[in-house]
């Protein structure tokens, strides 16, 4: 008998595929930014203030778009997304001063902070508790794969070309993919895809069925079915311990993400004097690593712990903390021990994306989660903003060298903050906060 690929997982490819194109953006900028700094005068500060305004304007972005996913649904937004970050990339080829790119970083993250949360949503939607965490870290990868590749992709072209606008140029015109995706394969809910069959849409509301909110029997509006009997207002969601926690625990996850994705490439071009060529490759480690941890702990969360998502969190930042120090004390001249500090750093930062990501939709419901989890990204977002400052002023000059150690013991006392937070986090059949009926 053939097997037949269920279309759940055509949708999460898809998704997969175009949020990589998207995230090009962000891999490209930071692994051309030694490049780009020489060109446009920036400074380090300069630097740490473009990622700050772009995740200060990404952070509400998220919150927003979750309220306009939830109530027009996620492909309107997404397809937004795409158009704005096309045109948003290509500005960037242009622009000619240190004012313009400051202004095009706070811009890009308010239109293009609309890509997570509505491709979340759509996962949430078509995938049961049993396999929520591994369509996550499916969607995961596109923001651990894509610097692996897109940062061996941007630098090669710009060796090649000489040019580092050209980059931006060509990856803008990548657009079209995503857009092309999305309108074809992508449906906010699995009723509304024609050919879906009884048995896959039995699996996208196993969940409600097994919970008596549906029968299995209905049709029509199953999400007014579902909200009639299990519905959460903004302040509901503060009334879940665990909700409160997984703000916490994003905080933490964020500041570790973006303290790997802006300054592992100038900390390897600074203190180990790499070539941007070569540069490239060794950020892709950190990625490489990353995307198996991350599947290998969402496997580990939907089948052997049956959905409870702390343990895996918890492994996640308890694995994580020795080797951030470890990248921040490693001598030049020991490029085992580099390779080993960006593997394990990036096989243990990721462990938690796809279990983590769960959580909302399995604290409440999967049709509450663009605010649930766009409130808890934009505030991730806006503290992480915060964080790159705190990390460029902890980088200390002295005799012409730059110590990144102090920066990179910031990011070990946020882990030890996602610790702590982690550990109240409770997800399982009767969650922890109530329903408004």
């Amino acid at each position: 008998m053939r097997y037949k690929i269920k279309y759940r997982w055509v949708v999460a490819v898809a998704l997969f595929v175009a949020y990589s194109v998207q995230y090009l953006d962000r891999i490209k900028t930071n692994v051309l930014t030694p490049v780009m700094a020489v060109d446009l005068g920036l400074s380090t500060t300069d630097i740490g203030t473009g990622a700050f305004l772009m995740l200060l304007f990404y952070g509400p972005a998220q919150y927003v778009s979750g309220i306009l996913t939830d109530r027009f649904g996620a492909k309107k937004i997404l397809i937004f997304s795409v158009i704005a970050w096309s045109l948003m990339t290509a500005w960037m080829g242009l622009i000619q001063t240190r004012e313009e790119y400051l202004f095009r970083m706070a811009l890009f993250g308010a239109l293009v902070g609309t890509e997570y949360v509505p491709s979340a949503r759509i996962l949430m939607r078509w995938f049961s508790r049993d396999g929520r965490a591994r369509a996550q870290a499916l969607l995961s990868w596109a923001w651990i794969l894509t610097p692996a590749w897109g940062s061996i992709f941007a630098t090669q072209l710009a060796v090649q070309s000489g040019d580092w606008r050209l980059v931006f140029f060509v990856t803008a015109a990548f657009g079209v993919l995503p857009l092309f995706l999305i309108v074809a394969f992508v449906f906010d809910r699995p009723e509304q895809y024609r050919k879906i069959t009884p048995e896959e849409l039995a699996y996208s509301y196993k969940d409600e069925i097994e919970s008596g909110i549906l029968t299995g029997r209905e049709s029509g509006d199953l999400k007014g079915k579902i909200l009639a009997r299990r519905n959460f207002s903004f302040l509901d969601l503060f009334s879940s311990r665990s909700y409160i926690a997984v703000v916490f625990v994003d905080v933490a996850m964020q500041i570790t993400f973006y303290g790997a994705l802006v300054w592992i490439p100038l900390y390897l071009s600074d203190r180990f004097g790499f070539s941007l060529q070569t540069m490239g490759y060794w950020s892709a480690l950190y990625f490489v690593a990353g995307a198996t941890g991350s599947f290998a702990s969402s496997y580990l969360s939907d089948k052997l712990f049956r959905g409870d998502r702390r343990i895996m969190v918890l492994a996640s930042f308890i694995g994580l903390a020795p080797f951030i120090v470890l990248l921040s004390t490693v001598d030049a001249g020991s490029p085992l021990l580099l390779a080993a500090a960006l593997c394990g750093m990036g096989f243990f930062a990721n462990m938690a994306w796809g279990p983590f990501l769960s959580i909302p939709a399995e604290i409440f419901t999967p049709e509450v989660y663009g605010k649930a989890m766009g409130f808890v990204n934009g505030v991730a977002y806006t503290v992480a903003a915060f964080s790159s400052k705190i990390f460029a002023s902890l980088v200390v000059v002295s005799g012409g060298v730059k110590d990144y150690s102090g920066g990179w013991l910031f990011v070990a006392c946020c882990v030890l903050v996602g610790i702590v937070a982690a550990w109240f986090i409770q997800t399982g059949a009767a969650p922890d906060a109530g329903a408004r009926k």
